[in-house]
């Protein structure tokens, strides 16, 4: 109502003085909130019009900027910065519905294919920069960012540059009347609204792959033998899950049942805070190779996984199963109900998360790590050190130290091998650094404390606020874990402790034995490297009690 009243523009403008053009915080508070109105309404229509075009090349990269909008939209603080970045997406969704309007994807091969190629790579870019600027926010307790405006206005050039190669003549021309001019000559009727399908290859099996041949015997042979149950494969990050999965994927006896019907749909690289049904529906439909035509996209699912067997791996499950803020997400559980329930059809599922969808009968099998032997193969399988002798024994003590879990010893061997450590080098960089050696580079496969933070940043670790933290430094601290009965003694201020011990439990950041919540060794390093110590509080409770 302000900006109406000519009297208090004056009276705004005297204060700020004659010549300066800073907003007040009215006006800056009013920006802000149509900032968010218009992220809100562009995501909306992004989402919308990703599940119409029927190029998937083009359904990522809707895909991918939505994300970059919705992290804007959640964490960003400088969200007025990004007006240009919001309008230049805007267009982009503009420009990709007309351009692949009744287009193939045999129309990739030409102009088409090229300008959406180079989309791709700069979409994916903006998103991998954005998200490592704002990724560390919740270690730091900061829940929200500022970035700055000249790497804003970097991307919004390259953006800008990006629709110029979308020139509708030479694309949407081509791409349209020519399917318009053979279909008329060929006396074609219009075509019927149907999904299509492309058969799409599951990922290979792992070329790297120690000590688990009598696990995925185990797996397979009650894959095999599963009636109307399914698999959930739980542990923490880096334990072995996926790999597990495409293994078995191409296990003989599973090629033979399921043939060409063996699906592996992958949810990494989510956000669980921003994950939409349509989204989970258009990751599954994708690695089924159906194109989805119209609404209800459940039916069109089942009613194709009816017509044979099908061996369907939900990979990453914990980035849906956690994702409980929206309504719309409770459409999840129940469909995967409705899948689950199809004849013939058996799902495998790898989460860290034990919350998996209800009214399904799952048989649930805890990852363990490899054993001493495979994990020394699968270190010298990486690491190649100029002489072998006399280091066997001291890197075999480092791998017991990791407790043989898989990822870690991968990060560890890479290490070792990408900066020329010899074995007496690589001892004394474990010796000084700990978990700090087993992170040299971006992501999930190159990074334990990337790993770490998706399961700590997960909503219901987030939830418990402080206390989380504060437990798991606790855990951490004490040499054998913490008594699980005893935990309220131990711990009397640290109210809900017994219900962030079940919550650490369903996340696989802990583990119970003979009493004792206790911590996998990677995730204790990690711990004590990364996050506070106790408290003084704790420490004192603590002392207390034991004495």
């Amino acid at each position: 109502m302000s900006s109406k009243n000519p009297k208090a523009r004056r009276t705004r403008q005297l204060k700020n003085g004659p010549h300066t053009n800073k907003p007040s915080p009215e006006d800056k508070q009013s920006q802000d909130d149509n900032v968010v109105q218009l992220l809100g309404a562009t995501i909306s229509a992004i989402n919308a019009t990703k599940e119409l075009v029927p190029i998937n090349l083009a359904k990522g990269i809707l895909g991918t900027i939505a994300n970059i909008l919705t992290v804007a939209q959640s964490v960003i603080k400088n969200k007025s910065d990004f007006l240009g970045i919001i309008k230049k997406c805007a267009t982009i969704r503009n420009v990709l519905e007309r351009a692949t309007k009744d287009a193939t994807e045999d129309d990739l091969q030409g102009s088409l294919g090229n300008a959406l190629s180079e989309l791709e790579i700069s979409v994916d870019r903006i998103n991998s920069e954005v998200a490592s600027k704002t990724k560390h926010r919740f270690f730091h307790r900061v829940f929200s960012i500022t970035i700055d405006r000249d790497q804003i206005a970097e991307w919004e050039k390259d953006l800008d540059r990006l629709v110029a190669l979308f020139n509708f003549e030479a694309i949407v021309g081509i791409s349209i009347d020519m399917k318009k001019l053979t279909s008329e000559l060929k006396g074609n009727a219009p075509a019927i609204n149907v999904p299509q399908y492309h058969p799409i290859e599951p990922p290979s099996r792992p070329s790297m792959f120690y000590g688990r041949n009598s696990l995925v015997a185990e797996l397979t042979n009650l894959v095999i033998n599963l009636n109307d149950e399914h698999l959930a494969l739980i542990g923490p990050g880096g334990i072995g899950k996926s790999s597990l999965t495409k293994a078995i994927l191409h296990e003989p006896v599973i090629m033979e049942k399921f043939a060409d019907r063996r699906y592996f749909v992958t949810y990494d690289g989510l956000d669980p805070l921003t994950i939409t049904f349509q989204t989970f529906m258009s990751r599954f439909s994708g690695a089924l190779g159906m194109e989805l035509a119209g609404a209800d996209p459940v039916r069109q699912i089942t009613s194709f996984l009816r017509s044979a067997s099908a061996l369907v791996v939900l990979d990453n499950a914990e980035t849906f199963e956690e994702a409980g803020g929206s309504s719309a997400l409770r459409e999840i559980p129940s469909a995967i109900a409705e899948i689950a329930d199809v004849p013939g059809v058996t799902l495998i599922l790898t989460s860290r998360s034990r919350r998996n969808a209800p009214n399904v009968q799952w048989i649930m099998k805890d990852i363990p790590p490899l054993d001493s032997s495979s994990a020394l193969k699968a270190f010298f399988r990486i690491y190649r050190p100029a002489s072998r002798e006399n280091a066997e024994e001291g890197i075999a003590n480092v791998l017991q130290d990791l407790e043989y879990h898989p990822l870690s010893i991968n990060l560890l061997a890479n290490a070792a091998q990408q900066n020329g450590w010899s074995p007496a080098i690589l001892l004394e960089r474990w010796k000084d650094r700990h978990s700090a050696v087993l992170d040299h580079g971006e992501g999930k496969l190159q990074s334990l404390s990337y790993t770490m933070q998706l399961s700590l940043s997960s909503p219901s670790i987030q939830k418990l606020g402080e206390e989380a933290r504060h437990a798991l430094a606790v855990i951490a601290f004490l040499p054998q874990g913490l008594n699980e009965a005893l935990s309220k003694r131990i711990l009397p201020s640290t109210l809900q402790i017994d219900n962030i011990c079940d919550v650490l439990w369903r996340q696989s950041l802990v583990y119970r034995q003979d009493g004792f919540v206790k911590m996998l060794a990677p995730i204790r390093h990690y711990v004590r490297d990364s996050l506070p110590p106790p408290d003084s509080t704790c420490l004192e409770e603590i002392r207390t009690f034991y004495y």
